[in-house]
């Protein structure tokens, strides 16, 4: 069956309006799949389409880690913010202010960026512990390599069944968006697999 979808897109920049008439004219044609609506504000605005909104909402259901990277000038903050909130009403979750924090039970350490700490040692103290998962940061100020951490964590501590979620925000024309989403795993040698999303 033929559908076509036509639409009036008005967003600043060029790659705004690709991602937003990708992103519309697939929620038209699948019906939106019953998407977590703070998600689906974000693909209504243009930040990213619905794949990546359909991705990140599968992520944390699953209990998935997320990473949200980039300059906070390409909305990271506001982002992570309400990523920490679809996990808060579907997981038991923790906002982490001190490494304390950490000893608390949770599924979700939510772990925004903390100044004056070394933030890759805590983020990595978090991945240690077992059936648990983050959402956080990575930018200028708050700098982590997932790579890093994973092959550390295979080294003293074996190989690990998490799954984290890297996504990565940028500018253009001053309008920000999701430019890469990759997904991080390990297979029961300890080597790491990253994988793209095509959207």
């Amino acid at each position: 069956m033929l559908k076509i979808c036509y639409l009036n897109v008005q967003a600043s920049s060029t790659t705004a309006k690709k991602l937003l008439l990708k992103g519309a004219c697939h929620n038209f044609i699948t019906g939106g799949k019953n998407m977590n609506p703070f998600l689906m504000k974000f693909v209504n605005d243009g930040f990213f389409n619905e794949a990546v909104g359909e991705h990140i909402d599968a992520a944390i259901q699953n209990g998935e880690s997320v990473i949200v990277a980039g300059h906070r000038s390409t909305g990271t903050r506001p982002f992570m913010a309400n990523l920490m909130a679809i996990a808060k009403k579907t997981h038991p979750a923790v906002q982490v202010k001190k490494a304390e924090d950490l000893e608390k039970e949770a599924k979700y350490f939510l772990i925004p960026g903390i100044p004056n700490i070394d933030f890759e040692a805590l983020i990595y103290d978090a991945i240690k512990i077992p059936d648990t998962s983050i959402i956080s940061i990575k930018e200028p100020e708050q700098p982590l390599s997932l790579m890093k951490l994973f092959k550390k964590l295979n080294k003293e501590e074996g190989p690990t069944t998490k799954v984290f979620h890297q996504i990565e925000c940028d500018k253009k024309d001053g309008v920000p968006f999701v430019s890469k989403v990759t997904t991080f795993s390990m297979d029961d040698k300890g080597k790491v697999k990253r994988e793209n999303l095509d959207f």
